[in-house]
């Protein structure tokens, strides 16, 4: 966990890597509270764009000159000590702090804060958990935007955040309100097993007033439990087991994806409403930020018509398009319980066949949940491997998808190769027909491949 730092002068932050999505996410509401905002990153892209028309400044590339001027040079995990950028702010005597420091300081500053954390689904849950209390104009920073909209907005006293459970940050969040959706093992590069990540995240559910737990996922309960035996921390649990403080009583499909959720809450209303993504993954994510908002004392129907306007979030089972009855549909999924239940959510689509195209990401996290990911992939019917993103040598060699592919074709699945984007597209194009949902599934290049599946001047499925 990053060292802690003392106040921050947020004036006119500069963030290396302002691109990324927690980076993009705090820009953005500090820029919508007047902060002079500037930036640097190597990949600008699309993101850039949308936090200059915030009033951000954004520099191409990483050099020293950029931090001109800077209150604060904020920095990442991903980020090297030997930046540039980094490297002079501290001979300048530029205050230098990791974004979760700045991220604690917005939450402890908050008239009433909630963060939202756990293995995989953060970015769902902190989105859903905005919508639906909109009418309060809250601000919020998630890891992914809406469909349609940003991922960061300065709003009322009220700041709704997404906390990053993987170098153990979260634990430096006070909010007022935490949500812990699961706990899994994961990040092993940081952690050494689900028990290692239980304790993190009971360090920061403990710091809370009210804590909003998932009440079927194993490392969640465990959490629980250790809070409960803690004190101090009201609870509220979430999901289908019958003990559940926020009960699912049903989640009955939608023909075009999603679901119409009923539940039961702790004060005996039975209320509705829309999901609009597809798969179970989102229909708990609307629970827990249903309960969020319950423990937040907002009233059951306006939450319930706030989560039934929520379109969904970029890459999180979204649809892209269709053609030549093939439907695309892209997926954040990288961890092994998000991957199965992203293909799960796929064939809630379709009576067809699912397609996946994955691309591992981690040469830890391949390393150690590489048999798992491949056990979960052979739930498609086809995949297409791409290669290990960010993959580092060792003393064994290079990292390879080879155990995963290995896993899932142990486990009954039918893989292909592919040693980039362009490979992928013609793979998929010559396995798809009619009917079929291929999912573009991973972190890094595989975020376009649907576009190169749809895309005009090329169109690979136009010959399906």
């Amino acid at each position: 966990m990053p060292s802690p730092v003392g106040p921050l002068d947020l004036t006119r932050p500069h963030f290396v890597g302002i691109c990324g999505a927690g980076m993009s996410a705090l820009a953005l509401l500090l820029a919508g509270r007047g902060a002079q905002v500037s930036g640097s990153d190597v990949k600008a892209g699309e993101a850039a764009a949308g936090l200059e028309t915030a009033g951000c400044r954004v520099r191409a590339g990483h050099h020293a000159a950029n931090i001109a001027g800077a209150s604060v040079v904020v920095w990442s995990s991903v980020i090297d000590a030997a930046n540039p950028e980094i490297v002079a702010a501290r001979a300048a005597g530029v205050p230098v702090a990791h974004r979760s420091h700045v991220l604690a300081q917005l939450v402890a500053g908050a008239e009433r804060s909630v963060v939202v954390t756990g293995t995989h689904g953060k970015s769902t849950a902190t989105a859903m958990l905005a919508a639906a209390v909109g009418h309060l104009s809250p601000s919020w920073a998630a890891g992914a935007a809406p469909v349609g909209g940003v991922n960061g907005h300065a709003g009322s006293g009220l700041l709704i955040a997404e906390g990053d459970e993987s170098d153990r940050s979260v634990a430096l969040y006070r909010s007022a309100v935490a949500v812990v959706l699961n706990a899994d093992d994961d990040h092993p590069e940081t952690f050494a097993g689900t028990a290692d990540v239980v304790g993190t995240l009971t360090d920061f559910a403990t710091q809370a007033g009210t804590l909003v737990v998932s009440a079927d996922d194993a490392g969640a309960r465990e959490v629980t439990g250790r809070v409960r035996g803690h004190g101090g921390t009201q609870v509220v649990t979430f999901g289908e087991s019958t003990e559940a403080g926020v009960r699912l009583l049903s989640a009955v499909p939608a023909a075009a994806g999603g679901s119409t959720v009923t539940v039961l809450d702790p004060r005996g209303v039975q209320v509705s409403w829309t999901v609009r993504s597809p798969g179970h993954a989102a229909v708990l994510a609307s629970l827990a930020a249903y309960a969020a908002g319950r423990a937040l004392s907002e009233a059951p129907q306006v939450l319930a018509a706030g989560l039934s306007g929520f379109a969904g979030v970029q890459r999180r089972m979204q649809l892209l398009g269709a053609v030549a009855g093939v439907r695309v549909v892209d997926s954040f999924a990288h961890h092994p319980a998000a991957i199965a239940l992203d293909i799960a959510a796929a064939r809630e689509l379709t009576d067809g066949r699912v397609l996946v195209a994955f691309e591992p990401c981690g040469a830890t996290r391949v390393r150690v949940l590489g048999p798992r990911m491949g056990a979960a992939l052979a739930g498609a019917d086809e995949v297409v491997l791409l290669p290990v993103r960010d993959a580092v040598p060792t003393e064994a060699g290079a990292v390879t998808g080879e155990g995963i592919e290995h896993a899932a074709a142990s486990a009954g699945g039918r893989v292909h190769a592919a040693d980039g984007l362009v490979q992928a597209a013609g793979v998929l194009a010559d396995l798809a027909r009619p009917g079929d949902v291929v999912v573009t599934m991973g972190v890094g290049e595989v975020a376009g491949l649907g576009a190169l599946l749809l895309q005009p001047a090329a169109r690979p499925l136009a010959g399906v």
